[in-house]
């Protein structure tokens, strides 16, 4: 399995109509793709209250097109205990862990997966701060990848324009990319857009210089 991903991912991709483009810049169509079996329960949910402009059966069908082609990932039992273990400790430090992300990094732990693709940077920068605190952790170094770093790739690959023009066909699905791809004024040049997208990764990189993929 190439990569797990979490469901602020499978949100935002599908609300953008996204979701092949941004996960193809990491996994071929060949490469197994893992997401929460809860997942096809969770984010129909999330797209029903989200602030969307399109019609949400779109931002719907493109979600079960893909989760069709993913593998549904059920935590086995020492993984859920593991889980338990990170969302208390994450309590007990005072940073946001919630349960899918908490259950994400048993699994890629216990399963020693490559890599995790997180549209959470709470998550990130908590998963950073439980490092020290859970000697388990230690395979999760330098294998999360951030919503940046994907779309950053994206771009690399497709081009910045058509992007650009997704994210701001949906401006309140994630702020951080509605403003590198200047939404409220004129549209971002290539060069723009990489450049806030770098400034933002460069930013969780420092606070979560351990976690974070290069």
């Amino acid at each position: 399995m190439k990569a797990v991903i979490d469901n602020d991912i499978l949100l935002k991709g599908a609300c953008y109509g996204l979701l092949g483009e941004l996960i193809s810049t990491i996994c071929s169509a060949d490469d197994v793709v893992g997401v929460l079996g809860s997942a096809r329960f969770v984010v129909p949910k999330r797209i029903e209250t989200a602030n969307v402009r399109r019609d949400r059966a779109v931002a719907l069908g493109i979600l079960l097109t893909f989760l069709s082609k993913t593998e549904a990932l059920e935590p086995a039992d020492d993984e859920q205990r593991m889980a338990a273990d990170l969302e208390l400790t994450a309590q007990e430090l005072g940073v946001n862990l919630d349960g899918g992300e908490s259950q994400l990094c048993a699994i890629l732990v216990k399963r020693a997966l490559p890599l995790l693709l997180t549209g959470d940077k709470r998550a990130v920068t908590a998963i950073e701060k439980l490092l020290d605190a859970d000697s388990r952790l230690t395979h999760i170094g330098g294998r999360v990848k951030c919503l940046e770093q994907v779309f950053a790739t994206a771009v690399a690959r497709h081009g910045y324009a058509a992007l650009c023009l997704a994210v701001c066909a949906e401006p309140e699905i994630d702020k951080v990319l509605s403003i590198c791809c200047s939404c409220k004024s004129q549209p971002a040049d290539h060069e723009t857009l990489l450049e806030c997208l770098q400034s933002y990764i460069n930013h969780l990189r420092q606070q979560a210089g351990r976690v974070l993929a290069p």
